[in-house]
């Protein structure tokens, strides 16, 4: 009998056409923009963390989905985009998701949410993917309230270490 492998979607399956974290933030709404805006201005990066990830910038990329009104994506998203600043890593933006009418099943609605939710099977807003450059592979994932303690670049930080150290 023949086996059948099962390939678990990778960096290949995440749309090349997006938006970096602060050209996602420029681009939203006016009613969105403002919280988004207002976080990236008084959220300070931790230096230290920030240094070391710089050694990792070329090995990884971040992959963001979320929904423009959650609270937990303009506390996450603005930090992503100081880290884009701040280092070379690649980060790409995928906001937009939109809850399905009710009784329609599911999280989000595909479309207009990104095809990325239902690649990555995404259930909650933001949820942060990391994926290795050279495999494609996802190594790690931050989903909704990001811990961010003590901070999510931290976080983001731990998750590299952790598969690099494999």
């Amino acid at each position: 009998m023949p086996v059948t492998v099962i390939q678990m979607p990778n960096l290949e399956n995440v749309s090349k056409e997006y938006l970096s974290c602060s050209e996602y933030i420029e681009q939203m709404k006016p009613m969105d923009k403002g919280s988004y805006r207002r976080q990236k201005q008084n959220y300070r990066l931790k230096e230290e963390i920030v240094n070391l990830l710089k050694e990792f910038e070329d090995e990884y990329v971040i992959v963001a989905v979320f929904a423009d009104w959650c609270g937990d994506a303009r506390r996450a998203i603005p930090v992503l985009a100081l880290l884009e600043e701040k280092t070379n890593f690649e980060i790409r933006a995928f906001g937009g998701m939109t809850k399905p009418p009710r009784g329609a099943g599911g999280f989000w609605a595909v479309p207009p949410s990104p095809v990325e939710v239902d690649t990555f099977e995404i259930t909650s807003s933001p949820t942060i993917l990391i994926f290795e450059k050279e495999t494609q592979e996802e190594i790690g994932r931050i989903k909704t309230r990001p811990k961010m303690t003590p901070t999510l670049e931290e976080e983001i930080l731990m998750i590299i270490n952790d598969y690099s150290s494999d």
